[in-house]
């Protein structure tokens, strides 16, 4: 029998041990499941407004997962208004502007795809806007789509990640791409998306909501350990291993209030860097503890036995004992970040990293405006402070490797000290504005705030540890003399934007005009 305290515990002692590297799994994931807006919420400075919030909008800021118990409270408590934390010193941000708000709004807000897409039909719809209900339903099949095939197998890749973890000193943060490089998308999808709708259509009769959460709150790690399981196997062991066990739960879930406040006093800061890993090595510690039983009685079904072990191992999981063969083809998804890239390679990762960045800033203007602008100073698909920011960090923060906390501080000077240098220098030569984070929290002349920096810091070890080893992975399948000639085309057409840009820079509604406050606008 597990105690509260025990799970607790030893949650503990797994997060100390790959702190910062279960941060930033977290954090990635986070970004896409909740769009990025609950760590980087972008608003103007002139539309601060005051707000009153219910438990679950705390839960929201602070990125706890489905599985906590403040979804639980809101939803039996909210409606009688029973829960209302004010917050009068602290603002929210709101999109305020263009039919796509509404969507975003309830998207963040809830914290849930489904949840979002429900309120944002019932607003718009029955307000008689017919072209705005069309456009929200487009973009919520969009995102449904989204959240099924990606978000949702991220998701069991990050429970795979922290079962791993809390007994292996060298896992890797590849193993959030587990169910993709075992090709059971499909299956891993199918049954995430039935447990989320299942739950999300019994919470509105409250406690069947609460009963079928708890009872299902097994199955993304039942997944994460064999994705290749029946959809029916998945259900009936989730709901073995909860027998008895929901209350407790719910008890263990509790526990966590007081972080959760304090959390919301640190305006979310606490959340990110502390309360979410920890909710996820407690979800991890739970379902071992739950799992020895039922995997006696199954042991077909729950075979990987290498994930409960009593002691601590300094090298990394044994993939020969894994149940499930990977697909040749997904090999190529691997993480070297040791590795010493080409100067194709660095060229490749400037426009990459560039056109990602342009790629970002313009649908969130499109998103909170409900219209296309080309954000930035040049003309063409890419903002080059992402890709200066990028190259910066993977080549001159080289010797900081070893150390991703070294790396992380020095990503959020290299970058606060690019983007203000950056901002000063757009507002000195051309007397106008890309960006302003005025009314942000600690900015610093509207050019920097805190909440950026943090997130460069985040993206510039995500850059690093991640996306740049999996990126030459991808560019290394590619002919090296298209490579070569992509290159000298791409640089090509950047040097004559460039050029034209500076004499005629892109300005304008949206770009300038206001600022383009809206957005993280940059170069």
């Amino acid at each position: 029998m597990w105690s509260v305290k025990e799970i607790k515990k030893d949650a503990l002692t797994a997060l100390k041990r790959h702190w910062f590297v279960n941060v930033l799994i977290v954090f990635l994931v986070g970004l896409f499941f909740r769009g990025g807006y609950n760590y980087a919420s972008p608003y103007s400075g002139t539309e601060l407004v005051n707000y009153t919030t219910t438990s679950n909008e705390v839960s929201n800021r602070i990125g706890l997962t489905s599985g906590s118990v403040f979804n639980v409270i809101d939803n039996i408590l909210s409606e009688k208004e029973i829960i209302d934390i004010d917050i009068q010193n602290t603002v929210k941000a709101r999109y305020t502007k263009g039919y796509l708000s509404v969507f975003v709004n309830e998207i963040s807000d809830t914290g849930s795809v489904l949840n979002g897409i429900f309120n944002g039909l019932n607003k718009i719809i029955f307000q008689g806007k017919i072209q705005e209900s069309i456009i929200v339903f487009l973009v919520s099949f969009v995102f449904l789509v989204i959240t099924i095939l990606l978000v949702n197998p991220l998701r069991v890749g990050q429970n795979r990640y922290f079962l791993e973890q809390r007994r292996y000193g060298e896992t890797k943060v590849d193993k959030l791409f587990f169910v993709f490089k075992t090709g059971e998308i499909k299956n891993v999808a199918w049954i995430m998306f039935l447990k989320n709708l299942i739950t999300n259509i019994l919470w509105f009769t409250v406690i069947g909501g609460a009963i079928k959460h708890y009872q299902y709150l097994m199955i993304p790690y039942i997944l994460a350990e064999n994705p290749t399981i029946k959809r029916s196997d998945a259900f009936s062991l989730s709901k073995k291993m909860m027998k008895g066990q929901k209350w407790r739960a719910f008890v263990l879930d509790c526990s966590m209030l007081g972080w959760v406040l304090l959390s919301t006093a640190t305006i979310g800061l606490l959340g990110v860097f502390f309360v979410n890993p920890y909710q996820e090595c407690i979800n991890a510690e739970l379902y071992i503890k739950l799992r020895e039983k039922i995997a006696e009685e199954n042991p077909i079904l729950l075979n990987d036995n290498a994930l409960s072990l009593s002691i601590f191992i300094d090298s990394g999981y044994p993939e020969k004992s894994y149940k499930v063969e990977f697909l040749e083809f997904s090999r190529w998804i691997t993480i070297d970040y040791k590795k010493n890239y080409s100067f194709i390679t660095y060229i490749m990762f400037f426009f990459t990293f560039s056109f990602v960045g342009w790629f970002w800033e313009v649908i969130l203007f499109l998103v909170n405006e409900g219209y296309f602008i080309n954000r930035g100073v040049m003309y063409g698909p890419w903002l080059p402070i992402y890709g200066v920011g990028g190259f910066v960090i993977i080549k001159l923060l080289q010797p900081f490797r070893e150390n991703p906390q070294k790396m992380f501080l020095s990503s959020v000077i290299v970058c606060g000290t690019l983007e203000y240098t950056t901002g000063w220098a757009l507002e000195t030569f051309f007397d106008k504005k890309w960006w302003d984070y005025s009314g942000y929290f600690l900015n610093l002349n509207g050019r920097i705030c805190l909440e950026g920096l943090l997130v460069f810091g985040l993206a510039g070890v995500s850059f690093t540890y991640i996306f740049a080893p999996l990126l030459e992975s991808l560019y290394s399948r590619i002919d090296p003399k298209f490579k070569r000639t992509l290159c000298i085309v791409l640089s090509i057409i950047f040097i004559l934007d460039m050029g034209y840009s500076f004499k005629y820079p892109n300005s304008g509604e949206g770009i300038t005009d206001g600022y383009g406050a809206n957005t993280t606008g940059i170069l």
